[in-house]
C-alpha cells in the first residue's frame, strides 16, 4: 500500500514539475510568392498560408524540444494541365530549439525539426487531388518577445524519394505565434 503510495506522489511531483516546464504555440504562417521552374520551363508562383500549433518541453536553460504540427495551402497554377491547381501540404515534425537569452524579454532562437508529412495537388487531367508521402526537414531562426509573442521565418524542405515536383511543397515562411 505505502508502495503505491509513493509511486503515485513521485508521478504526480513529475508531472507538475513537467507541466510547468511546458509551452504550447499557435501561430499562422505565410509563403511568400516563390518562382520555380518545371522541366518544360513554364514559370509558375507558389504562396501559401498555414496554421500550425507546438508543444514544446524546456530540457535545460537554453533548450527546447517538442512536436509540431503544420497545415499549408495554396496555388500553384498555371500549372501544365490545370491553372487553377491548388497544393495542399502538412507535416508533423520533431522540433529543437537554442535559444541565447531566455527568459528575457527579447529571446533570439535557432532550431530545426524533421518528421513526417504529405503533400498533395490537384493539377491531374480529372482534377481530382494526387498525393504524396514526403519527410520534412526544417530550419528556423527567430525571436521570441515578452516570453509570450514569437516571429520567425522557417525554411521547410521536403524530400519524397522520386515522387514528381517537391518544389511545390518546398516553402519559406514567415510565422507569428502566440506561446502559452
Amino acid at each position: 500500500m505505502n508502495h503505491n503510495l509513493i509511486i503515485s506522489f513521485f508521478i504526480i511531483l513529475v508531472s507538475a514539475s513537467l507541466s510547468a516546464q511546458n509551452k504550447i504555440e499557435i501561430g499562422i504562417n505565410y509563403s511568400p510568392e516563390e518562382n520555380f521552374t518545371l522541366a518544360t520551363d513554364i514559370p509558375n508562383m507558389l504562396y501559401k498560408f498555414g496554421v500550425y500549433g507546438e508543444y514544446r518541453w524546456t530540457l535545460g536553460r537554453h533548450f527546447d524540444a517538442g512536436a509540431r504540427l503544420d497545415a499549408k495551402v495554396g496555388p500553384i497554377g498555371p500549372f501544365l494541365i490545370n491553372d487553377d491547381a491548388i497544393a495542399i501540404s502538412g507535416d508533423l515534425l520533431a522540433v529543437a530549439d537554442f535559444n541565447l537569452f531566455p527568459g528575457k524579454t527579447v529571446n533570439p532562437y535557432i532550431g530545426f525539426g524533421l518528421g513526417p508529412g504529405f503533400g498533395m495537388h490537384n493539377n491531374t487531367f480529372d482534377n481530382l487531388f494526387g498525393g504524396t508521402f514526403l519527410v520534412y526537414a526544417d530550419a528556423r531562426l527567430g525571436i521570441e518577445l515578452f516570453r509570450h509573442l514569437r516571429l520567425s521565418v522557417d525554411y521547410s524542405l521536403p524530400n519524397n524519394w522520386g515522387g514528381s515536383f517537391p518544389e511545390i511543397y518546398t516553402t519559406l515562411n514567415a510565422n507569428i505565434g502566440w506561446v502559452f
